[in-house]
């Protein structure tokens, strides 16, 4: 049975150490990772509320990276393309040899977070065993069938974003009148009226984008 797994990953055993170092309030979310044959992998990353002069520069100096360049610019977001050096690249190898596919990544200072589609629920196990033998720290903390996974539906949202959106959504916000402001919201989720904010906006430009196009 097709099978989504949630798991993380320090970012010192993945990407963006050194950028998380430097700029450690810096979140990247991947809009999709392109591959070219099978030895590489070119990521294409937002990273949201953060001046672009100082991304593009922590990111040209990162291990992890080369070839980094702005590719598009919307108020405080800013999207880059780059290549990952071989270090990430067996890494991601290793994630999605046993036919796997990354459905959404986002990398903060606490590490990287991943949800990757299996075709079968075998190869999750035989995934997370080729990572421990590599030493890599995956940490698996959910495993869903895909029929059970309502916060995907194609477009990529991450759980906190579907999350937010749905709650919004229960609570009337979306209603005209709203039922429900972001300061009640905010406190309902236990966050700030910022984060919250934020949260809805990513949220909605995603949904947005796999509408109509980004």
């Amino acid at each position: 049975m097709s099978t989504i797994v949630k798991a993380g990953l320090p970012a010192e055993q993945f990407a963006l150490a050194d950028t998380f170092e430097a700029l450690p309030e810096a979140e990247f979310d991947a809009v999709r990772l392109v591959t070219h044959g099978t030895d590489r992998v070119v990521p294409l990353l937002w990273v949201t509320d953060a001046d672009t002069s100082e991304v593009a520069e922590a990111l040209e100096e990162d291990d992890t990276t080369d070839d980094v360049s702005l590719v598009s610019r919307r108020n405080h977001d800013s999207l880059f393309r780059m290549r990952w050096t071989a270090r990430v690249r067996f890494v991601t190898h290793v994630l999605v040899e046993e036919e796997g596919a990354v459905v959404s990544a986002r990398g903060t200072n606490d590490g990287w977070t991943f949800r990757v589609f299996f075709p079968e629920h075998d190869a999750v196990s035989r995934t997370y065993d080729a990572c421990a033998e590599h030493d890599i720290d995956l940490d698996v903390t959910r495993i869903y069938n895909l029929d059970d996974a309502p916060s995907l539906g194609g477009f990529h949202l991450t759980d906190e974003q579907f999350t937010t959106v749905k709650a919004a959504l229960d609570r009337g916000y979306y209603k005209v009148p709203r039922e429900a402001t972001l300061e009640e919201l905010a406190n309902e989720l236990d966050v700030s009226h910022q984060a919250l904010s934020e949260r809805l906006r990513r949220g909605h430009r995603t949904l947005i984008e796999n509408v109509i196009g980004p």
